[in-house]
């Protein structure tokens, strides 16, 4: 059994990534007919795959954190408890191993453009989830 059936039977949409990078392999990855889905199709994936979020079915979303204390400070100036959301029961949480990264998935109802939430001309944090000419962006855990 592929490492990856258990994320296709959820309704995931995957592109087979380059070995030992988070570089897609496929020609036009990040296009709703080129995601691979449905378990029949596990056999096209490698040992590594990028999640793509907005041809998920339901659509995902990642709450992708690149300065946790920076996006605390931002996100409680707009009532949002970021350690509480790290916290939560049913958090489904990717960790990077990188200090202070964090990445939350989400299930939403229909794909968002991606967003990013900059200081100093510094990432602090990004909704991540698909372009504006419809395609998807990627996680990789």
């Amino acid at each position: 059994m592929s490492a990856f059936e258990d994320y296709l039977q959820l309704g995931w949409a995957l592109t087979p990534l380059r070995p030992s990078t988070k570089e897609p392999c496929l020609k036009g990855w990040q296009l709703p007919e080129n995601a691979i889905r449905g378990v029949e199709n596990a056999y096209r994936l490698n040992e590594s795959a990028g999640l793509l979020l907005a041809h998920c079915d339901p659509p995902l979303m990642t709450l992708d954190i690149d300065d946790f204390h920076l996006a605390v400070d931002w996100l409680d100036k707009h009532a949002v408890d970021l350690a509480a959301l790290l916290l939560a029961d049913d958090a489904v949480q990717i960790i990077s191993g990188r200090p202070n990264h964090f990445k939350l998935l989400y299930r939403i109802d229909r794909p968002r453009l991606t967003r990013k939430f900059m200081q100093d001309g510094k990432t602090i944090f990004a909704l991540r989830c698909a372009t504006g000419n419809g395609g998807a962006v990627q996680g990789v855990w």
